[in-house]
């Protein structure tokens, strides 16, 4: 918003970027790709009557420099004031822990989603402002635990199904220009699995947070019509076209895992959707077809892809070991082995850093989490040297960069900001769990890790709030719980001892509402209904 005075038809620019150039000017050189005519620059011609408002109602920028031409005398520095803007959507969970470094890493990363929420999921709020599906798509489940986002990506998805070609074909925008649409519905260089299998991980998503079956049923058709597209376009159960793992380090453009790996990961994945979907729905006969169709692509990327000796999907690429863990590609005698060649190439051969792309973030961190690996998804998440997160904070990135290195692409890009994730899962130990979707039930799982003393999560469900606040001294742990009506909760208590956990100042064995499940090597489990339960390890740790 500008406040400020010209005469009668003079005429006030101003131009909006990110980035500078060397000269102090605002660096438009990036801010036009699929964009026609002028493009974040405005035209304000004054009346010539005193003070004069100028607050654009009809479209938005995303920018940290505004460069303003046409004045005849210097504006005072308050007459201009940036004005955030987005979709009102309500915030659904908080976090926050004792260590700064993550907490800023959280802000930024909340920076980064309001200013891509915009009816759609923007990619960037500049240069581009389109709903890439894959942008979109890896950040969801770090939406869903920040705003509540359940009609946005319901209006979303239905933007994907309106996209779609009768072919099947998916674009890699929705809603989508011509920019970005191959002219005669074949893959182009812009059409991509991961981007167009959005519209089956979308309802999956929306199904696992929010238990909607009816975005299953009314969406099965378009899901499997992108199913049997990819089959069309499949060699040997070999999917070969895509963009790969966009934006990966020091490969250029998403090469580090190879397009056909990434694309045919993929085809397995929305091919398991299908078919649990179809199970859901009652349909028997497509669940039976396209889980055998999964089982078959996934003996098809094992013999191409995995080296049984060494474990290795590929040389040197953490999401080509990640996503075939993550998605339940890998063969289970071989898991380990996989799971020790990620940890070999972040610790060794990448000294604790990240070198995936958008795409593989946030299955690298799941994959930490799912094995235990808390403590290196730590190391990995503050390296404050490059490539990293606190790297680009470092540098004074207030949202997440579109690259590693920040100077090719955009400082305002959306898919980076999936690795929050890991914040509520892992630190805050909320997690949803698959047996009781829409959060029915509840996984409560906290780690402990780095030097975090203590940290608290909540997220409010559609059966409520749901609260996890740990923290840890010297001869004492404790976790706080709020678990809401009609729901229960798996809770995982870092203590094999189950005689040394009270609940409420009571033995466990006494306590109201708890039911003692298991004992492991490194924990109890217990499982609670609703309500608010503390929960204390009284002994040194």
């Amino acid at each position: 918003r500008v406040e400020t005075s010209g005469s009668a038809g003079q005429k006030m620019t101003l131009k909006f970027n990110d980035l500078l150039n060397p000269d102090g000017t605002v660096n438009m050189d990036h801010n036009s790709s699929g964009t026609f005519g002028r493009f974040q620059t405005d035209e304000f011609i004054f009346r010539g009557e005193g003070v004069e408002v100028f607050e654009p109602r009809f479209t938005y920028h995303g920018f940290r420099y505004v460069q303003v031409e046409g004045l005849t005398e210097a504006p005072a520095l308050d007459s201009l004031v940036g004005r955030r803007m987005h979709t009102d959507a309500e915030l659904s969970g908080s976090f926050c822990c004792s260590n700064e470094r993550i907490n800023v890493i959280h802000e930024t990363i909340m920076n980064t989603l309001r200013s891509n929420l915009h009816g759609i999921p923007t990619d960037c709020p500049h240069r581009e402002k389109a709903a890439w599906l894959m942008d979109g798509g890896v950040t969801a489940e770090a939406a869903i635990y920040n705003f509540q986002m359940c009609n946005f990506y319901t209006k979303w998805f239905y933007d994907m199904v309106d996209t779609q070609d009768p072919s099947g074909h998916m674009a890699s925008v929705a809603p989508v220009t011509l920019r970005y649409r191959s002219s005669d519905g074949t893959p182009g260089h812009l059409a991509a699995p991961w981007w167009g299998g959005q519209i089956l991980i979308t309802p999956l998503r929306l199904y696992e947070y929010y238990g909607d079956t009816r975005i299953l049923e009314e969406g099965y058709d378009s899901m499997k019509a992108f199913v049997d597209y990819l089959t069309s376009t499949a060699n040997g159960n070999v999917v070969d076209w895509g963009l790969g793992d966009w934006h990966d380090w020091g490969a250029g453009g998403g090469r580090r895992t190879p397009v056909e790996q990434t694309s045919t990961a993929l085809y397995f994945h929305v091919s398991k959707i299908l078919a649990a979907t179809a199970e859901i729905l009652g349909n028997t006969a497509d669940a039976s077809v396209y889980d055998d169709l999964a089982a078959s692509i996934r003996t098809t990327f094992n013999d191409m892809y995995l080296d049984p000796i060494t474990g290795l999907y590929n040389a040197d690429s953490q999401t080509g070991q990640a996503i075939p863990l993550h998605l339940g590609i890998v063969p289970e005698e071989m898991k380990a082995l996989v799971l020790q060649a990620l940890v070999d190439n972040i610790e060794e051969t990448r000294d604790g850093h990240i070198s995936t792309g958008m795409l593989g973030a946030s299955y690298l961190f799941h994959v930490l989490m799912e094995n235990g690996l808390n403590e290196l998804a730590f190391e990995v998440m503050t390296q404050e040297t490059h490539p990293g997160f606190l790297h680009m904070v470092n540098s004074g990135a207030t949202t997440m960069w579109e690259g590693w290195s920040g100077g090719s692409g955009t400082r305002n890009h959306l898919p980076f900001a999936s690795v929050d994730v890991w914040f509520y899962q892992a630190l805050g130990g909320i997690r949803p769990d698959p047996s009781g979707p829409g959060f029915k039930r509840i996984i409560i799982k906290p780690e402990q890790v780095g030097d975090v003393t203590w940290a608290e999560a909540t997220y409010n469900s559609v059966h409520g709030e749901i609260r996890s606040r740990w923290e840890v001294e010297p001869l004492r742990w404790m976790l706080e719980v709020t678990i809401p009506g009609n729901t229960t909760a798996t809770v995982w208590i870092p203590c094999p001892d189950r005689w040394a956990v009270t609940e409420s100042d009571s033995p466990l064995e006494e306590a109201e509402g708890v039911r003692y499940l298991e004992s492991r090597p490194d924990a109890i489990v217990c499982e609670v209904g609703s309500g608010s339960y503390v929960f204390v390890i009284a002994e040194e740790l």
